[in-house]
Parts: structure tokens; sequence; C-alpha cells
């Protein structure tokens, strides 16, 4: 039995934990709030991962869909870099990004299963021989 909701998408549930963690630490340190351009694009990032997966699932076909999962699979990295990010520039340690970076990993991985999982129904065009070839 396939998952009927967008919401019960495991790829889902992980992009929005990590997003929420991601945002707690960034609005819990004082110096991100004065850097408005990096927290946007922290939060801008965040947001993509989730668009992504519900673009695919919107489409409803397996290579659309796959298409969308794929964005959603780079975007994954963008906000965690951006994270790093932070850490370099003082606003928080690497101790407090822990957690969310362990999210940014399941939100990954669980994206590329969602991701392999559509892949064998994509249809498949017939190979067309080439020109002058011989059997």
């Amino acid at each position: 039995m396939g998952v009927k909701r967008l919401e019960d998408l495991v790829a889902l549930k992980a992009a929005v934990a990590f997003e929420e963690e991601v945002q707690a630490i960034v609005r819990a340190h004082p110096g991100v709030q004065h850097d408005r351009t990096y927290r946007d694009r922290v939060f801008d990032a965040l947001a993509s991962i989730k668009g992504n997966i519900a673009e695919g699932w919107g489409r409803r076909g397996a290579g659309q869909m796959c298409l969308f999962l794929g964005h959603a699979v780079g975007s994954v990295d963008e906000p965690r870099r951006r994270l790093i990010d932070g850490v370099v520039r003082g606003y928080f340690s690497l101790a407090a990004c822990e957690k969310a970076l362990q999210h940014a990993h399941h939100c990954g991985g669980a994206t590329v299963n969602l991701k392999r999982s559509q892949e064998p129904f994509i249809p498949r065009r017939p190979t067309r021989k080439r020109r002058g070839a011989t059997d």
C-alpha cells in the first residue's frame, strides 16, 4: 500500500524536522537576528526542500516526481552548508548544530530513497537503431 497524502511522506516529515531544528537554532542566537541576509537565505534554502518535494508529488508522474526529488536532494546541502557557515561566523557552536545536521542527513537519505522508489515506474522510451546499423 502506497502513501496517499503528501504529509505522510517520510521525506517530507524529515524535511520539516530539519527545518524546525534549524529555525530553532537560528532564532535562539541573537547575532543571527542582526544578519538578516544570512537568516533569510537559511530560511529560503530550508523552504526549497519542502517545496521541491511537494512539487514532485503534485506532478504525480514518476518521471517528473524524480526530477523534483533530485532538486530536493540537492537543496538539502544548502541549509546544511549555511549552518556550518554560521559556526564559522561565530553565531553558534558546532555542538549546537549537531541535531540539525543529523536531521539533514536523514532528510537527504529519505529523499534519495523516495526518488529510488519511483524510478522503476518511469516509462522507458524504446531504443532506436542507428541508421546503417546492422544486427
